[in-house]
């Protein structure tokens, strides 16, 4: 390569991480723009696609993907040498690399395969190893949403930049399954560098390596209450559109758009002993930071595997994301008999109703068939405890509540 052309490269390459960056700073940017980094990474759509069993979720936002795969059947693994802003970070450290050689072997067709194997069972481990979501995690850093579970995915990007202090490109070269993935795309020609045997290798230790992986993560027990025999915790309250946890934990690639994107910011990352871990990571509804406002679709906007389905106002209004329960031992109308009725007044859908005393003191009861767990009474409960006395508690599957509304 020429000087010229050289040059003309790394300022392509920085206008890309300038792009990349002003995505996830957003500012006056739609929150739409919150999932087109991860929309890029046809990683992300192979893993959707087979964890999903079905080829064609989040449509719109896989056609990006597409087009730069069919760019690698033209030109190789062009993406990641003039666009991809994962590998301009670890090439920033170049200049003042150790040049120690911390990876001697290539293992991305591994990892690449593994991860593959791991999508057919529900596991996504592409939220670890697809690039463009590892950047994208940077987002929700960046406008102060993180939680400490959240921080651990999100170290990846700063991770690439360490190891590049001591191996440059360590990661490009040697561990990204995405340019892997770019590289097999022109393996029939003379210019690739992955030869049929190595492929066949990869693929063999890849599935070998990434099923039982995979199968632990999905079927190992989660630590039980072993007083009552059942978890520790109750179900998580997932965005809306994330059907049930088990579709929504192999779909979601853990890029963290939809917590960028959520104004309330109830959207957040979670983890408890008590889960698989397949459900490691995922977004979740937590309502002491906000609640899932009754006209807002934002989320289901900008998540780029389908993990968040798409669907209209409406029937997003109508849906049942959970079940609000009243703790009488701590709530102030019950075990204080004091007037209070705060959840009510705050239910944007008539599921909080009364139940008086005998004296009149009015006592709140939720009517289950017409809570959507939106988690409005929760985050506005004024009961003096470390917790709120009524809470959502998410249910097995999302679904549409019948004459509602």
């Amino acid at each position: 390569m020429s000087r010229r052309l050289r040059i003309f490269r790394w300022i392509i390459r920085f206008c890309s991480l300038g792009a990349a960056v002003f995505l996830l700073v957003g500012g006056p940017l739609p929150l739409i723009l919150s999932g087109v980094l991860p929309a890029l990474s046809p990683l992300g759509r192979f893993t959707a696609v087979i964890s999903g069993k079905t080829w064609y979720p989040a449509l719109f936002w896989g056609l990006p993907a597409v087009l730069f795969l069919g760019l690698a059947l033209w030109r190789g693994r062009v993406f990641c040498r003039w666009f991809c802003p994962t590998g301009v970070i670890g090439e920033l450290a170049r200049p003042i690399s150790l040049r120690r050689p911390l990876v001697k072997r290539r293992y991305a067709g591994i990892v690449f395969w593994g991860v593959i194997a791991a999508s057919a069972f529900g596991l996504p481990l592409a939220m670890i190893f697809d690039p463009l979501s590892a950047f994208q995690r940077l987002g929700h850093i960046g406008h102060g949403m993180y939680t400490m579970t959240s921080l651990i995915p999100g170290a990846v990007v700063p991770l690439i930049l360490i190891a590049g202090v001591c191996q440059p490109s360590v990661w490009c070269t040697h561990i990204c399954p995405l340019g892997y993935l770019f590289q097999l795309c022109r393996v029939k020609s003379r210019s690739s560098s992955v030869a049929p045997d190595n492929i066949r290798r990869d693929l063999v230790k890849g599935v070998f390596i990434g099923t039982p992986i995979a199968l632990l993560g999905r079927y190992l027990n989660p630590i039980k209450d072993t007083a009552q025999g059942r978890s520790n915790s109750a179900l998580q309250v997932l965005p809306p559109g994330a059907g049930n946890i088990d579709r929504f934990s192999g779909l979601c690639i853990r890029c963290y758009a939809c917590v960028t994107a959520c104004p309330t910011r109830v959207i957040s990352v979670k983890y408890t002993l008590s889960q698989p871990m397949n459900h490691i990571f995922q977004p979740c509804l937590d309502m002491t930071r906000g609640y899932c406002a009754e006209f807002c679709t934002e989320c289901l906007k900008v998540c780029p595997t389908g993990a968040i389905q798409r669907f209209p106002l409406e029937e997003k209004r109508n849906l049942q994301l959970g079940i609000a329960k009243v703790h009488q031992e701590i709530c102030l109308s019950w075990s204080e008999g004091e007037h209070c009725m705060v959840c009510q007044e705050h239910c944007s859908y008539n599921a909080i109703e009364s139940d008086p005393t005998a004296d009149g003191l009015p006592r709140p009861v939720v009517l289950e068939d017409l809570c959507r767990g939106c988690g409005a009474c929760q985050n506005k409960c004024p009961a003096l405890t470390n917790r709120a006395a009524i809470r959502v508690e998410g249910v097995t599957r999302q679904r549409k509540l019948e004459g509602s509304m």
